[in-house]
Formats: C-alpha cells, sequence, structure tokens
C-alpha cells in the first residue's frame, strides 16, 4: 500500500514525564522503546513521521525530524500547533508517545473514515482519545486561539471544533482491547510489560 503524503505523522513527546519518574517514551516494550514502536507503525501509513520534544537528542537514534515546542507549556495543543508550523502538511496524524498498541490498521481507519469535520478521534469503552486522531490545519486558527487564552486542554479544542467521533469496536478487524491503552505510571507499565510475555 503506498504510503500517505498528504497527512504527517506526529508523536508528542513533550512530557516532563513527572508520574513516571522517568522518560515514558523510552521505555522499553518487547525490546523496543515505546516510541519507536509508535514511530514504526506511523511510517507503515505515512511518507513523513516528526516527533516533537524538547528532549530532541533523546530520540536522534530514531533519524525524524524533531521539532521543539514554540509556545512552552501548552500540554499536547503546544505540540500539535509546533507541528503545524514546522511542516506544510494540509493534516496532521497525532500520536502521544505513551500509546504503543495502536495499528497500522486502526491509523488507517481514522484517516479513511468519511467525514468533513476538522478533526477525527476514536473513542473506544466510552472513553474519547483525543491524542490518537487526525487533525486538519484548519483547526489552527482555534488552536492559537486556545492557546493564547490559556485553555490548554485538548478538550476544550474539541469542545470548539466538534470533531467526528469514531466508534473502536470488537468487529472491527484490526480490534485490539489495548489498543489506545495509555502508559501513564510504572503500575501501568509493569502490567502491559507483563502481558505483552502472552
Amino acid at each position: 500500500m503506498r504510503k500517505r503524503q498528504d497527512i504527517v505523522g506526529v508523536i508528542l513527546a513533550g512530557g516532563a514525564g513527572s508520574r513516571m519518574g522517568t522518560d515514558k517514551a523510552m521505555l522499553l516494550l518487547n525490546g523496543l522503546p515505546l516510541i519507536q514502536r509508535i514511530a514504526g507503525v506511523l511510517h507503515e501509513v505515512f511518507e513523513k513521521v516528526v516527533i516533537v520534544s524538547d528532549r530532541g537528542n533523546a530520540y536522534s537514534f530514531l533519524n525524524l525530524s524533531i521539532y521543539p515546542d514554540i509556545e512552552k507549556n501548552c500540554g499536547p495543543l503546544g505540540g500539535i500547533h509546533s507541528a503545524f508550523v514546522h511542516t506544510d502538511a494540509p493534516a496532521l496524524f497525532v500520536v502521544g508517545c505513551d500509546t504503543p498498541f495502536i495499528t497500522s490498521g486502526l491509523v488507517h481507519y481514522i484517516c479513511d473514515f468519511e467525514s468533513l469535520d476538522e478533526v477525527k478521534v476514536p473513542t473506544m469503552g466510552g472513553q474519547l482519545h483525543p491524542l490518537c486522531g487526525l487533525y486538519s490545519r484548519k483547526v489552527m486558527p482555534q488552536l492559537e486561539e486556545n492557546i493564547r487564552g490559556g485553555l490548554l486542554s485538548v478538550q476544550f479544542l474539541l469542545e470548539k471544533i466538534h470533531p467526528a467521533i469514531i466508534p473502536i469496536t470488537p468487529d472491527l478487524p484490526f480490534y485490539d482491547k489495548r489498543l489506545l491503552t495509555n502508559i501513564n505510571n510504572l503500575h501501568d507499565y509493569e502490567a502491559f510489560v507483563t502481558q505483552a510475555h502472552h
């Protein structure tokens, strides 16, 4: 399958790792850092994959373009903003660095989901996952307005732009109950390391 050139894959790796006590992007799962697993999946779908992080040197081994936040301390919104500024892509597929179980099937499904909305994000088990979604460049004005106003939650952005909500259900061929799981702390990590061996 030909890789998409109209969308840039973006890994957000800007978190300070305070809950984890270490850089969670570099935690190993089946021998690979989480961020490397995610980069591999995005490379299956997109011609270009980039990282947004202020700790760029830590990820230089991936040989990807790494961009710092332009607007500092703005969380994921700052990361999405930086990715739009540093690329000319009409759309970004954004993934947090702590979502290692995504698959190319999931990414394709979200990108190809028929909708005219400017953002497409999945929902699974009653939970919305805005940091695994497609963001059109058309959201930039609202994104910048939210940053200026200190409304830094991605949820605040979604309330303004009303995204397409895409249900991820067990009948889909790529379904896995872990698909959109975030690894937020060491307890999560240890649990998934154990599961990964089964």
